[in-house]
């Protein structure tokens, strides 16, 4: 690529050896001198000082994979599993600043808990030998940006489907509190698999980048973050809220189907210009070959100055993309897009969250082996200390309060079944971190129970309470139904083993200072009960999980939490069956008939909110045929775990012709 191309283009790009940004016009990088001129997404052939290092007594690192701005990526193996990763080693700078030691954990932790199928999942991170490491899956595909500069530009059919699923994983995030920032396709990695597969990267990271130099030019003329798809009020230097990514993800729409982003100009600081000043010009007018009149209405809107003008929410931006996709001849084949869910290709070399887990029970079996022994070794002594504290057990000490501190699993006070006790979110830990309150629960049955939690609510404060394995970081589930002033009600969790935490704390939010009430107090309490006859049986989330019914059946269930889906599968075949579904206060339902065979689904959607819903379903197959039950996600509230629905199944009378 000539100089004066990468000007127009402005295709800025880190130094492939030292990660130093430079001007777009720059041919030799200002830290190291490396010629940038034809080295875009090189990576220099010098030996890595850091190939066949052992990171965190688990990682093996096999080879460097690229550089960016904020650190270098490397292919690892971790040396206890077998199987390949990807890790991302940060920048030594940000490795040495305790506060953004600090927020990188944070930011990281809050990452790791999302777990959407378009989402590249983190398995681990921490600090080892003074490196700031990311562990996560190894993507064996082709990032956005290297797509549209093969190809010049993509179908606008082609790039709806791989938004469409961008939008999908970056609203999962948006609900936890999660904004990107740093949208782009570069961050964008298609997987093949028979169809292209979306997996978004680099969530938390852009805040981080952010704190250690904002968006200013670099004294070498680079911005700190990517100009092309950087948001008018990011510009401005304002707080970015989720409808700052439904700006960048318009703007990668733009990039995708016309060749060339939104705004060009011979600086960074033009096109940042252009962004907050000049008018779009629609993608229809800069392609030079035809595009979909959708096109223009989708991404201008999405690419609106004024957020207010944009869709309200990345889900809003996939519905219109799903829409489009919907009236195309033959619609959306794939109903894993319009689902929400495009799992990634399983390669067996490549580790998952599911190895990771494995590996993480085996460690606590092998820890409950060890202290086994230790405990038969000192049997003798402890003897006298054990019939003491049978003494203390024994005696009628009932708590009423929670003990602080109790932040860490290790300082988590044991709560009885059926006890309330009261509790207050209290003296921040940080500037970043809230206070949290855990509680040590169990299930002594040996057997599956259900557990029912309860926490009141506070006047200030967006309560969550998490269900979290003990030995495990990351809740099993985590339960945010309302807001401020409404409790919290986990109503049918299944418990299949014994040690378990209750984690109580407020909703994070990035970038949000933790709220303090050390007035108020909340109250927690808890039990376990059997399953019973009639009741939907969690967790049916998905089509592996579904309950079985039959074509004649009444069942009742929950939508418990935010995101809960409630599956249930025909065992028998029927001409027709009639669908009803009760209202649920404050919920607006929905009916989703699914088809396993063909991957295809109807959603019913006819009523509002507290209202029934009810379809019939024709040709209905045994092991085939399939109901959804749950909240429409664009709704201010999407559950309510105080109230029960009924679903009914009758065949339906099919008249003779």
């Amino acid at each position: 690529m000539k100089a004066d191309e990468r000007a127009e283009t402005l295709d800025i790009r880190p130094c492939p050896v030292c990660g130093r940004e430079n001007p777009v016009d720059a041919s030799f990088c200002g830290g190291c001198g490396q010629s940038l001129i034809d080295s875009a997404n090189e990576i220099p052939d010098v030996a890595d000082p850091l190939v066949g290092r052992i990171i965190a007594d688990r990682y093996r690192i096999v080879e460097l994979l690229g550089r960016g701005g904020m650190g270098v990526v490397y292919k690892v193996e971790h040396v206890h599993i077998g199987k390949l990763m990807a890790m991302k080693l940060l920048h030594g700078e940000l490795a040495r600043d305790r506060n953004t030691v600090k927020r990188f954990q944070r930011e990281a932790d809050a990452v790791s808990r999302l777990n959407h199928a378009n989402t590249v999942q983190v398995f681990d991170f921490g600090r080892s030998e003074g490196l700031m490491y990311l562990v996560m899956e190894y993507l064996n595909g082709k990032d956005l940006g290297q797509l549209v500069r093969e190809e010049g530009h993509l179908d606008f059919k082609r790039v709806a489907r791989i938004c469409a699923q961008v939008c999908a994983s970056v609203h999962e995030a948006h609900l936890q509190g999660i904004v990107h920032r740093d949208l782009k396709p570069e961050n964008v990695m298609i997987l093949e698999d028979g169809r292209e597969i979306a997996k978004v990267l680099d969530f938390g990271l852009a805040k981080l980048r952010d704190h250690t130099g904002g968006i200013t030019v670099t004294r070498a003329g680079a911005i700190v973050g990517t100009p092309y798809y950087m948001p008018p009020e990011q510009i401005r230097g304002e707080e970015v809220d989720p409808r700052g990514d439904v700006y960048a993800i318009g703007a990668m729409l733009y990039k995708a189907c016309t060749g060339v982003p939104p705004y060009v100009a011979n600086t960074p600081m033009g096109v940042l210009t252009k962004h907050l000043t000049e008018p779009l010009v629609p993608p229809s007018r800069r392609s030079g070959f035809h595009l979909p009149p959708e096109a223009d209405a989708i991404v201008g809107r999405a690419m609106q100055k004024d957020p207010s003008d944009r869709y309200p929410s990345a889900d809003g931006l996939r519905q219109e993309l799903l829409a489009y996709l919907s009236d195309l001849a033959g619609g959306i084949s794939d109903s894993a897009i319009r689902s929400g869910q495009v799992a990634a290709p399983v390669d067996n070399a490549f580790a998952t969250r599911k190895d990771v887990d494995n590996y993480e029970k085996r460690l606590r079996r092998r820890g409950f082996f060890a202290y086994g022994l230790m405990a038969l070794l000192l049997v003798g002594g402890a003897i006298g200390g054990w019939k003491a504290w049978q003494t203390y057990q024994s005696s009628p000490k009932i708590p009423t309060a929670e003990t602080e501190p109790n932040n860490e699993p290790e300082q988590a006070n044991a709560l009885p079944p059926g006890v309330e006790i009261t509790g207050f979110i209290g003296q921040r830990q940080s500037e970043e971190l809230g206070d949290v309150d855990l509680y040590a629960i169990r299930n002594d049955t040996g057997q599956r129970k259900l557990l029912r939690a309860e926490v009141s609510a506070l006047p200030n404060i967006d309560l969550v309470i998490d269900v979290v394995r003990v030995g495990q970081r990351n809740p099993i589930l985590s339960a945010d139904s309302g807001g401020v002033r409404i409790p919290e009600v986990i109503p049918n969790f299944p418990l299949a083993g014994s040690d378990y935490l209750l984690r109580v704390r407020e909703r994070w939010i990035t970038g949000m200072f933790p709220t303090e009430n050390v007035s108020d107090a909340y109250t927690i309490s808890w039990e376990l009960s059997d399953a019973e006859d009639g009741w939907e049986e969690e967790v049916n989330d998905s089509l592996e999980l579904a309950n079985e019914v039959g074509v004649a059946a009444e069942v009742r269930g929950y939508v418990g939490w935010a995101g809960d889906v409630d599956t249930f599968c025909f065992t028998e075949a029927a001409p027709a069956v009639d669908v009803r579904l009760s209202g649920v206060e404050g919920l607006n339902v929905v009916l989703r008939e699914v088809d396993r065979v063909r991957a295809s689904s109807r959603k019913t959607d006819a009523a509002g909110i507290g209202e029934p819903e009810s379809t019939r379903i024709q040709g209905v197959e045994g092991g085939r045929t399939c109901v959804e039950v749950s909240a429409e996600e664009n709704e201010t509230r999407r559950a309510n775990p105080a109230a029960a629905y009924t679903l009914t199944f009758r065949p339906a009378e099919v008249e003779t012709p």
